[in-house]
Formats: C-alpha cells, sequence, structure tokens
C-alpha cells in the first residue's frame, strides 16, 4: 500500500520578475516500508520536494496524498498538524542546538506531541539506547564526532515513531567509514521498524543501499 502519492505536482518561486519553475507534474508515489534515494544535479529541486512533503512547503498545483488522505498546507499551523507523529527529518549539517545536551536535542523530536514529561524520557532514552549513544545523553554537540552528532540528529528525527522519514543529505558531513555506519543504522531501522525513508544523495553509495531510486532532472 503506497504511503505517500504524488500526482502532478507543480511549484515554482518568483524573485521579482523572474518566474523559475522547480518542479513540473511530477508523479511518484512511495510503498510503506520503501528505503527510497531521490537524486538529480543541483537545482532541480529535491529540497523543494523535500519541504513539499515535510509539509513546510505546498505545491502551486497537483495532488499530495498521505497514508489515504489530501495533504492540504494553507498556513504553518496546518504544516506542524500534518507533520505530528507521522514525519521525522534529518539534516545534512546535523542542525543540533549546542547548549543543549544530546538528550534534550533528541527531545526536541517530541515538541510537537502531546506526551508527559515521564513519556518523553522514555522514548528518549529508548531511543538513545538503540543507537547506542546512552552513555552520551549528557554531553553537549561540540563534544561529538560528526557520526555521533547524526546519530543524535537521526534519534530527534525518529523518537516520535514517525510513519515517514525524510533525510537530506545525511552523509555528505561525514567520512566514507562513519558514512558506512550511518546507513547500516537507516537500513536497521527501515527494516525492523519498518519506517519509511526517503533519502536525498549526491552518493552512488548510499543510492546503492536503497530499495529503489527516483532520478529529478532539472528544468
Amino acid at each position: 500500500m503506497a504511503l505517500l502519492e504524488l500526482d502532478n505536482i507543480s511549484k515554482s518561486y518568483k524573485t521579482g520578475t523572474v518566474t523559475t519553475t522547480v518542479l513540473k507534474d511530477l508523479c511518484f508515489s512511495v510503498e510503506k516500508g520503501e528505503l527510497v534515494a531521490v537524486m538529480g544535479k543541483s537545482g532541480c529541486g529535491k529540497t523543494t520536494l523535500l519541504n513539499i512533503l515535510a509539509g513546510v512547503d505546498y505545491p502551486d498545483s497537483g495532488r499530495y496524498v498521505f497514508n489515504g488522505k489530501d495533504v492540504v498546507i494553507k498556513k504553518a499551523a496546518d504544516g506542524i498538524s500534518f507533520r505530528r507523529n507521522r514525519i521525522g527529518v534529518i539534516l545534512q549539517h546535523f542542525a543540533l542546538i549546542n547548549d543543549f545536551t544530546v538528550y534534550e536535542n533528541i527531545e526536541l523530536g517530541l515538541w510537537e506531541t502531546n506526551d508527559t514529561k515521564s513519556e518523553r524520557r522514555k522514548k528518549v532514552d529508548e531511543v538513545m539506547d538503540r543507537l547506542g549513544i546512552l552513555n552520551l545523553k549528557n554531553q553537549y554537540p561540540d563534544k561529538l564526532s560528526g557520526g555521533e552528532k547524526q546519530r543524535v540528529a537521526i534519534g530527534r528525527a525518529i523518537v516520535c515513531n514517525p510513519m515517514l522519514v525524510l533525510a537530506d543529505e545525511p552523509t555528505g558531513s561525514l567520512d566514507n567509514e562513519t558514512e558506512k555506519e550511518i546507513i547500516s543504522i537507516i537500513r536497521d531501522l527501515n527494516k525492523k521498524s519498518e519506517m519509511t525513508f526517503i533519502i536525498v544523495t549526491h552518493d552512488e553509495e548510499v543510492a546503492a543501499s536503497c530499495n529503489r531510486r527516483i532520478v529529478l532532472q532539472k528544468l
């Protein structure tokens, strides 16, 4: 069963008198539990696509269906409501808050939920244990390696047990060995938790580790 479907999605941006079309009549679907790579040259709309999938941005035209329901985003509150307990996001440069501990950074992934403090603690501890960073819970980001930072970023994305995880170049800032570790973690989460992953990447090795790839063309 399809988790999401995009039907003739188009998106343009206007700067002054210049209109730039980034996505045009894009159509594809992703099944529940898939691990999908999105590839394409710079400027082809990969980040715009992720923003639409996350409900951060919205298309000019076309239909976005998530888990059988049409997604309609007209204001920021609509996006927050849509993402809640459904979507997690992993960013290339980690986007951790330096003044927050590992525990506090991961807990941020629950800020859009209605969990109690004890429920949050239980979920964060379980995720840190699963990712092998429970011993780092009181550390701050500036004391962590790149791989450890990305584990924290993954923890923040999955702590709400989302249906879909969107990853924007999740290994782009890592060395080859650490990249393999992070991809192994993602594959394990995808297989054992049945979370659906969509990964934007330029890396052929990362793409090869996915079930299939979607290649966007620059317009």
